[in-house]
């Protein structure tokens, strides 16, 4: 019976730390960005190395309203710093977190760096 307690409580540990865990992206330029119907956009960044987010030969890092406690208005406010960074070629580091349900990476923070 202990062992069983441990085995939950080692299991829930790991989702957490997954379903929280915040991270940075390396300094990188943004090489397109997608626009979603329902508020959101997606921005492709280089590719970054050991990320989770990597996928063929890209960072892909979704900023969508409702999760990762961005708002409606924070979307706006992003998808605009975005196309700043996308359009003077200034580069950017995102702070996001991976979602184990979804396997996409979430947006939080856009940080412009030149």
């Amino acid at each position: 019976m202990i062992i069983k307690k441990w085995y939950v409580f080692i299991c829930l540990l790991l989702v957490t730390t997954g379903i929280f865990a915040e991270d940075w992206t390396d300094l990188k330029q943004i090489k397109s960005i997608q626009v979603m119907n329902q508020g959101g956009f997606m921005i492709n960044l280089q590719e970054q190395k050991d990320a989770i987010c990597s996928k063929d030969g890209s960072s892909t890092i979704l900023f969508y309203p409702n999760y990762n406690g961005v708002t409606f208005a924070g979307a706006k406010s992003l998808l605009s710093t975005a196309l700043i960074a996308y359009t003077t070629g200034i580069k950017v580091n995102a702070m996001y977190s991976y979602s184990i349900d979804t396997g996409y990476c979430w947006g939080k923070v856009l940080l412009l760096s030149k």
